[in-house]
């Protein structure tokens, strides 16, 4: 007989909205946010928004861009959850002179926001600068780096009285690996600009 879990509907929302005081001193480049999400059993799901080419006279980036997921998961899941921070990584992409190809990218930014904080906020919603801590040989330090972002969280109780194995779907779950179920199971969703 399997043991029967409480499961949680967990749904998120990430809004990529600006980045403020971006100064890039450099050739032609591109720049995109890089987030990681936790996705339970110390894994991280890494996302990227579209790349916009920066211009030297504009210190401000818009992307307006959100990323809704959803997930599942127990108690135990959502305790784990509270210990675990978004990651957010400002990069840039140049343009190398062969054949005007993009080379790999690079950390200009980084910087993080707890998911307590989201769950300790009204209606489990924020949205905020947060200040990026900067590479040595780029922006100016009277200006810090700023990335503008919105976090979102919606939880709810699934009534659900199924076994794991019944859960899983394999019917013999003493021959498979189901503890994945104890953590999250992430699905992405990409909505446009």
């Amino acid at each position: 007989m399997g043991v029967v879990r409480n499961l949680c509907s967990l749904k998120f929302e990430v809004k990529i909205v600006e980045a403020r005081n971006v100064e890039l001193k450099s050739s032609p480049s591109s720049l995109f946010i890089r987030f990681y999400l936790h996705a339970g059993s110390n894994r991280k799901v890494e996302l990227n928004t579209t790349e916009i080419c920066s211009r030297p006279d504009n210190d401000v980036t818009i992307w307006n861009q959100s990323f809704g997921l959803e997930c599942q998961g127990d108690e135990t899941a959502i305790e784990e959850l509270k210990q675990e921070s978004v990651l957010f990584e400002l990069r840039r992409r140049k343009t190398t002179s062969f054949m005007g190809k993009w080379s790999r990218s690079e950390l200009v930014g980084r910087g993080e926001v707890s998911w307590k904080s989201v769950m300790e906020s009204d209606g489990m919603e924020i949205e905020r600068f947060v200040v990026m801590g900067e590479k040595k040989d780029g922006e100016d330090c009277n200006k810090p780096l700023m990335l503008k972002i919105g976090l979102k969280l919606q939880a709810s109780k699934l009534v659900n009285t199924k076994r794991v194995e019944d859960l899983c779907g394999c019917k013999d779950c003493k021959t498979c690996d189901c503890l994945d179920y104890e953590a999250f199971v992430v699905a992405c969703a990409l909505d446009g600009i």
